[in-house]
């Protein structure tokens, strides 16, 4: 399957020569194989710059609320925080996150929890990998923010009501992809590809154990085929299950692919079903990733960088199911 992707992942580099610099080995690899599966999506479409306060935007997870209403944070360095966000960029409110571990947050995904839904708060950078552990925290949804779309700052943090130490069972990765299986009650962390591997992992929440000292493990499920080489531009970045949980969308800074989920335990990793480019969204560095509440389009949030300020994007998908047709 690494050789059926191999010449889109050339085309994407002529279009992104910075993201793909000194990716020589995938370009002489190219000519062996063409793309298995359909494009899958439309192009994507920048929507909205994002304001400066989120310029290290990381993830974003949908409110199943409001369906104009998404949830945002930034990585590493800044304050633990959410943000309120709507589809032409705008901050709705600022919600300051407490007690919970901010080492390197990541992504961020909607899923189940005792009250409803919650947000699951990924702190899984490792970029060289040497942490003995990560965290996953639930939190409760905040409160919505004035229907008027007045900015709010002064509002009540939210804590965790559940925090997980994870352990992989194969060593320290790096990642910063995080779904949740809705219907199936696991965590899903994809491995950034710095080892030249993208690995899926997961674990039933609840076999968890909240704030022990013994973490859990994050058992490995398959190897997600997808063209890394030494091209740093396919490093995945996010991923999230559609709300049907029958969709895991992959991205990374320069692709968009799709693979048919049925659970970890019936996992096939032995091609996606669709791919989309993600070139068409500018973005300066792609790094959060969200379906909709209606499971027919992604929303895309994107860092700032090199004077490029950070983004918000859509891209209409077919649901993989139909994809596939």
């Amino acid at each position: 399957m690494i050789t059926s992707f191999r010449r889109f992942t050339v085309a994407a580099c002529v279009t992104a020569i910075s993201a793909c610099a000194g990716s020589s080995e995938s370009t002489a690899e190219a000519e062996d194989g063409v793309l298995d599966g359909p494009e899958v999506c439309g192009p994507p479409v920048h929507l909205a710059t994002l304001p400066a306060e989120l310029h290290e935007a990381s993830g974003v997870a949908r409110d199943p609320r409001r369906a104009d209403l998404f949830w945002a944070h930034n990585d590493s360095g800044n304050d633990p925080e959410l943000y309120a966000i709507d589809l032409e960029g705008n901050v709705l409110r600022v919600v300051p996150i407490v007690g919970a571990t901010a080492r390197d947050l990541e992504d961020l995904a909607i899923g189940p929890c005792p009250g409803g839904a919650c947000l699951y708060l990924a702190d899984i950078g490792d970029n060289l990998a040497v942490h003995s552990s990560v965290s996953v925290h639930r939190l409760p949804l905040p409160s919505l923010p004035d229907p008027q779309g007045a900015l709010e700052v002064d509002t009540p943090p939210v804590e965790p009501e559940a925090s997980w130490r994870l352990v992989y069972e194969d060593g320290a990765r790096d990642a910063e992809s995080l779904a949740v299986d809705a219907e199936r009650s696991e965590l899903i962390v994809i491995s950034k590809g710095r080892n030249r591997e993208i690995a899926l992992y997961s674990a039933r929440i609840a076999d968890l154990h909240d704030g022990s000292t013994e973490p859990d493990t994050l058992r490995r499920i398959g190897r997600l085929p997808l063209p890394i080489g030494v091209n740093s531009g396919q490093f995945v970045t996010a991923a999230d299950l559609s709300p049907d949980a029958t969709t895991l969308a992959v991205r990374s800074y320069t692709t968009l692919y799709q693979f048919a989920w049925t659970g970890s335990a019936t996992f096939d990793s032995t091609r996606a079903s669709g791919w989309a480019s993600l070139i068409a969204a500018r973005e300066a560095q792609g790094e959060g990733m969200t379906w909709d509440v209606t499971g027919e389009t992604l929303i895309l949030v994107s860092e700032g960088r090199r004077g490029i300020a950070p983004s918000v994007s859509l891209i209409r998908c077919r649901p993989e199911q139909r994809a596939s047709e």
